[in-house]
Order: structure tokens, then C-alpha cells, then sequence
């Protein structure tokens, strides 16, 4: 198939709307093939220019073997308007994301453009999970050290409270010292009462300069409640060109000089 080029200068533009499909594993990351892709920006009534990348992926492991694109690149292709919002919803089906997610941030166009971050877990009929050394779960990730210095707002929709989760959330509170506000919104699986969200607590008792609030659904009706709300101390500790994450896991993480 032949692909045809196109350049489009249009510096007065207003409103873009730009979506693009994929029919098969063609851009894939690990277990993680993305099927959509929408890019928008319109001016609101408060002349405040709106833009957000929306980007929805599966998990699936027949996608390892997959023969795809260069995965940045083709995400990259998506980029014709500058952007203040990313998107991720995503079908994990048991899978872990926490790396993935990071892959993202991590990608210089988005890691110096997102202002606002949005993580939405799309619930799926088809159960899945890990099995041992599952690949979702990818090497070092976790010791990456990247600087989101735009980064000011994170909104988790869908929190399941497992481990490679409050760990992406330590790494992203890490790495943003704009933050200046976290929003956890727990899935209807996950209750309000358990010991995922006193983690969640003492992870954001990391946090200063910055609201905290997390919603529990598990009431009857599905309803977002306001769980918890409050400001705590943090500790921003920059080092050189990068943010340090020791603020949040102690004196000592690895990687940090």
C-alpha cells in the first residue's frame, strides 16, 4: 500500500478534530496494541484553547509476536496540533499497566507538552490476569527517572489498588514538581474501607502544594463520594535536569545521585 504524505499550514486554525482506527496489531508495545487515536483542540467559550490526545489500548499477550511499526514514531504521526491533555483509557484485562503508562510520559513530545493526565480503566467483558513472569510487568521501569515539568493534574479513573498502580503513582508524583492536583477515583471492584486506599494515604502524605482526593463507587447505585480531600506537606527535591523521586520513597532510591 502506497501512504501518501500530506503538509497543512494553518496558523489561525481554531478547532481540530483528527481521528484515526487501527484494524489490526500494527502499533504495539509489548502486550499493548493501541486500536484508537483522537486528537482535539477547539477554542471554549472562555477563549481558552482546549486540546487533548486520547489514546485507547488492549492488553492482549497474542500481540507479543506481533509485527509492527516503530511505536513512538506512529504515535508521533497523530501529533499535528500541539496538545495540553493526555487520554489513556485502557482495556488491561487483568494485565499490569503501570510500565506502559510510563512508556508514554516518557516520549518527548508528551513528557514536555501534558499538562493534565487522564487514566481511565475501561472495564471489559472478557476476564483475563498474569501468569507467572507475565511480560506486562517490564524490567526497571520502576527506577526510571524522567521530569514531567509541565505535568500539573492527574485524575485515575477506575484505581484497582494493585501494586505496579501505586507505584506509577509514586513515580508520577516524583517526577512533576508543577503537581498541584491528584484524583484517584476507585473502581466498583475496589471498596473505600480497604488497605489500598491507606496506602493511597500515605502516599499522598508525600504530597505538599498539592490536593489529594480520592471517590469511592461502591455503593449501590455506582456514584462517585467524595473519600478524601486534603492538602499535605510535600517535599520537592530536584536533582540537576531531572526530578527526584526520593521525596517519595525515601533517601536512598535507586538512580537518584
Amino acid at each position: 500500500m502506497e501512504l501518501i504524505g500530506t503538509s497543512v499550514l494553518a496558523p489561525l486554525v481554531e478547532k481540530v478534530s483528527w481521528h484515526c482506527y487501527y484494524l489490526g496489531p500494527y502499533v504495539v508495545f509489548g502486550l499493548w496494541g493501541i486500536n484508537k487515536v483522537r486528537l482535539r483542540l477547539q477554542t471554549a467559550d472562555t477563549q481558552e484553547q482546549i486540546s487533548s490526545l486520547q489514546i485507547h489500548a488492549w492488553a492482549d499477550t497474542s500481540l507479543l509476536h506481533a509485527e509492527a511499526g516503530n511505536f513512538t514514531q506512529e504515535i508521533e504521526k497523530h501529533m499535528v496540533a500541539a496538545f495540553s491533555v493526555l487520554e489513556l483509557h485502557l482495556t488491561a484485562k487483568g494485565h499490569a499497566f503501570g510500565a506502559f503508562v510510563f512508556h508514554f510520559l516518557g516520549m518527548d513530545r508528551i513528557r514536555t507538552a501534558t499538562r493534565r493526565l487522564k487514566v481511565v480503566l475501561e472495564r471489559s467483558a472478557m476476564k483475563g490476569g498474569c501468569l507467572p513472569l507475565c511480560p506486562c510487568e517490564f524490567p526497571n521501569w520502576k527506577s526510571q527517572i524522567i521530569c514531567l515539568a509541565a505535568l500539573e493534574e492527574v485524575e485515575f479513573n477506575g484505581f484497582e489498588g494493585k501494586d505496579h498502580e501505586f507505584d506509577l503513582l509514586k513515580l508520577i508524583i516524583g517526577c512533576a514538581p508543577m503537581l498541584k492536583r491528584m484524583i484517584v477515583k476507585l473502581s466498583q471492584e475496589t471498596s473505600a474501607s480497604n488497605d489500598g486506599c491507606a496506602k493511597i494515604h500515605n502516599i499522598f502524605k508525600a504530597c505538599s502544594s498539592v490536593e489529594c482526593d480520592v471517590y469511592d463507587s461502591s455503593d449501590a447505585t455506582g456514584a462517585l463520594r467524595r473519600w478524601l480531600g486534603m492538602r499535605y506537606a510535600r517535599r520537592k527535591l530536584i536533582t540537576g535536569d531531572a526530578c527526584c523521586p526520593c521525596a517519595i520513597y525515601g533517601e536512598g532510591y535507586p538512580g537518584c545521585r
